[in-house]
């Protein structure tokens, strides 16, 4: 499998996830139970990118949200904007995580700004009167949980797949060079080149 089509690949089941758990368990706006928000794309897209040049996780983050908002969520340019900032965010402080518990906070505190900046802004223009406790306890709550499993599982799944692709290149070397040898070998069989032969 070659890497470009794995990740792509990935990145579009993290999108169906979203969306066919978001149609199995649909937020209550009317905060009168617990929902739960799921972030399979967005925290694929955040672990991906922690280790890359900010350029690249800008113009990663820009393509990532703008197929979000076409083709999933019409949103537009909500995530074209958003992410961006969010992977040029992740990667800076990731640089100062110094263990797995420190790096899995600072994506939990990521996921909870995307949560939070839609409420603030209702909140803001009048669109909603639910108090930020309410908001926390009803709609935070389960999603700060479900959240951190996602981020293990996919810090976890990319150390397998980071792994499994050196392992498949290195085979892949190793073949070219075993090819490259064979070519260089001189064919005793020739007689110009069996002095046995020539006598």
């Amino acid at each position: 499998m070659k890497k470009r089509f794995g990740i792509l690949f990935g990145f579009f089941c993290l999108a169906m996830l979203d969306s066919i758990f978001a149609y199995g368990f649909p937020i209550d706006f009317t905060y009168t139970r617990l929902s739960v928000v799921f972030h399979f794309y967005l925290t694929g897209l955040l672990v991906f990118v922690r280790d890359k040049p900010w350029t690249n996780r800008m113009l990663i983050g820009a393509f990532a949200g703008l197929v979000r908002d076409l083709f999933f969520t019409s949103t537009f340019p909500f995530c074209f904007l958003l992410y961006p900032l969010l992977c040029l965010l992740a990667g800076a402080y990731q640089k100062r995580a110094r263990s797995l518990e420190s790096g899995c906070m600072i994506y939990l505190c990521i996921l909870f700004l995307v949560d939070f900046i839609p409420f603030a802004f209702q909140k803001m223009v009048g669109l909603t009167n639910v108090s930020l406790i309410s908001w926390l306890y009803h709609m935070e709550l389960i999603t700060f949980l479900v959240g951190a499993l996602i981020v293990i599982c996919m810090i976890y799944a990319d150390l397998v797949m980071d792994r499994f692709y050196l392992f498949q290149s290195r085979i892949i070397r190793d073949s070219q060079r075993k090819r490259a040898s064979r070519r260089i070998l001189p064919n005793t069989n020739h007689p110009s080149r069996n002095p046995a032969q020539n006598n």
